[in-house]
């Protein structure tokens, strides 16, 4: 008997630095535009065990944070459990809520890294605790990147007032912006001057230029006032960061 504890906690121990030495793994964050003004973040964590004894009841949370160390969300999965000698992947889907002033609304519009932290905890070999965690930085690319909105000079077409408004940016999201970009004209009463639309099919990695002339409602001062745009898609809008009218 003695021998068999001796041999079992030499084993335990072996297989414990193995385990420890192998962290979670992030794979594949990607984001898309998913219903109620959120963009869905999905990917996985793979989570190995190199040991000779299982990893029992492992539970998975993840904490994701903008290049500011501004919280987008969290997430959970399990508890599972790991064979010995085997690798289990975990998908994630975290959905972060985008409003025009929060820090999720960086993400439509800056190419930025994300820091990704992940933790777990289980019991390893029927009897001893364990924990495992991973702190990474993971490369994000704006859908919007660079995004400007701009309002130019009024003229008189016809008898009535209209501005350009051009849109300027570059997709840098793995997928494409296939959508309409909303957007209302406010003075800086907060009164809609005018409205328009830009149909939107730009391929991932392809920058967007167009202009429209937009008629302006007569005696509606544009000066001082805002651009507020938004994203619209078969599965929700999320809105895009206001811009400022000289």
């Amino acid at each position: 008997m003695v021998v068999l504890l001796l041999v079992y906690a030499s084993t335990v121990a072996y297989s414990a630095v193995e385990v420890a030495q192998s962290s979670p793994q992030s794979h594949s964050l990607e984001p898309s535009f998913a219903a109620n003004g959120t963009i869905e973040v999905t990917g996985s964590f793979s989570v190995s065990n190199p040991g000779l004894y299982p990893i029992q009841g492992f539970a998975l949370s993840a904490r994701v944070a903008n290049e500011t160390g501004a919280l987008l969300g969290t997430t959970g999965v399990g508890p599972s459990n790991i064979a010995p000698s085997s690798t289990v992947e975990f998908p994630i889907a975290l959905f972060v809520p985008v409003s025009a002033h929060g820090p999720a609304a960086s993400l439509l519009t800056k190419d930025q890294v994300l820091e990704v932290n992940a933790w777990g905890n289980a019991t390893f070999a029927y009897l001893f605790p364990l924990s495992l965690s991973l702190s990474e930085n993971r490369s994000w690319g704006a859908p919007f990147e660079g995004l400007v909105v701009g309002v130019g000079t009024p003229t008189v077409q016809g008898g009535t007032i209209v501005v350009p408004v051009t849109v300027q940016f570059s997709n840098h999201a793995s997928s494409a912006d296939n959508g309409t970009l909303r957007f209302l004209l406010e003075s800086s009463h907060s009164v809609v001057c005018g409205t328009g639309a830009f149909d939107l099919d730009v391929l991932s990695g392809a920058p967007y230029e167009d202009t429209q002339n937009v008629a302006v409602s007569s005696g509606c001062s544009l000066a001082g006032g805002e651009v507020l745009s938004t994203y619209a898609t078969a599965s929700g809008s999320v809105p895009l960061p206001s811009e400022a009218i000289p």
